[in-house]
Parts: structure tokens; C-alpha cells; sequence
């Protein structure tokens, strides 16, 4: 896997159709705003990630977080213990914190490029759904008050839906 990614590139300035939702442009300055503790930190593991990612969305599958880290090297300035393994049979508070700025990250990443969130592709293994994370960057992002409503869930099968149409019509793209 190359360590070099094309810098991403944003889509034409657009307004997002779904009623009750903020534009792109409103959506994509609250992620600019966010602090990213790892996630823009080891661009080797993002773009692993990414590329992982966007082969579930070409599969027009999920990927479980386990499946996301396995092998994956985090090479982190900020993490004192260097080198760090995800190991997915023992998840650690800060492994937790890697992960979910890496998925925060991208999904900003993909977002700016292609109008989605990545990271709705990845879900826990035992239900097949995200994470809390995931809805915490939606309510961060100011799209849902609750992960508990059905608009939580629409928001999170409307990004699966169009990840996948993304990433099968860009095959050679991890957005």
C-alpha cells in the first residue's frame, strides 16, 4: 500500500436535499473547527484505513472495527509508547481514542470530497451498527440531538447508501 494520497479535493459548493439538514458548506467549517488528537497524525495508517474502508464500499459492505485495526501500525507523536497495535480482542480507552479521530477524520475527509461520511461503513461486530462515536460526531456536527431517534439511523443508512454508490463508481478512489 502506497503511503501517498492525493490531496482531497473538495466537490462543488452544494447544498444538501435532506430537510432539516445543514448545507455542506456549514457542515464541512464545524468539522474544520474540531481537534484532531491522532487522526491527521500518521498519514500511513489513514490512508490504510481509508483504503479499507473504501474496499468495504466497493463490496457494498460494512467493515467491523476489528477488521478496520487488525495489523494496522499507529505511529503517533502523542503517544509516548510509540509504535502502538490496535489489539481488537482488548480495546483500551485510547485505543478507542485513536480510532474514533482516524474515523473522525476521514469522514471529514470524504465529506469535503464526496458529500459522505466515510465512517458510517464501520460498525461493531456483535450488532452491525457504529459505535457511539459515529453519533457523536453527528451531534457534534449539529445534525441530530440523540443517537436513540429514527433520524439517527436514517442519517446513518442515507451515508451508507451513498458511500456505497461512491465508492463502486470511483473504484480506484478511497475519498
Amino acid at each position: 500500500m502506497a503511503a501517498d494520497r492525493p490531496p482531497a479535493r473538495r466537490t462543488s459548493r452544494q447544498t444538501t436535499t435532506s430537510p432539516g439538514l445543514l448545507d455542506m458548506d456549514s457542515i464541512s467549517a464545524r468539522f474544520r473547527e474540531m481537534r484532531w488528537d491522532f487522526g491527521d497524525k500518521d498519514e500511513v495508517a489513514r490512508v490504510e484505513l481509508a483504503s479499507r474502508i473504501a474496499a468495504a464500499g466497493r463490496r457494498r459492505s460494512l467493515v467491523t472495527y476489528s477488521e478496520l485495526v487488525k495489523g494496522v501500525e499507529f505511529n503517533l507523536p502523542n503517544v509516548r509508547s510509540g509504535p502502538r497495535m490496535i489489539d481488537p480482542s482488548d480495546w483500551e480507552d485510547l485505543d478507542r481514542a485513536i480510532i474514533g479521530s482516524f474515523l473522525g477524520y476521514l469522514a471529514m475527509e470524504s465529506y469535503e470530497r464526496a458529500g459522505f461520511f466515510s465512517s458510517a461503513l464501520v460498525v461493531g461486530k456483535r450488532d452491525g451498527t457504529p459505535g457511539e462515536g459515529f453519533y457523536t460526531l453527528l451531534k457534534e456536527l449539529g445534525l441530530i440531538k440523540s443517537s436513540k431517534t429514527d433520524k439517527a439511523l436514517h442519517l446513518w443508512a442515507e451515508h451508507v447508501a451513498k458511500a456505497h454508490q461512491w465508492y463502486v463508481s470511483h473504484p480506484d478512489d478511497v475519498a
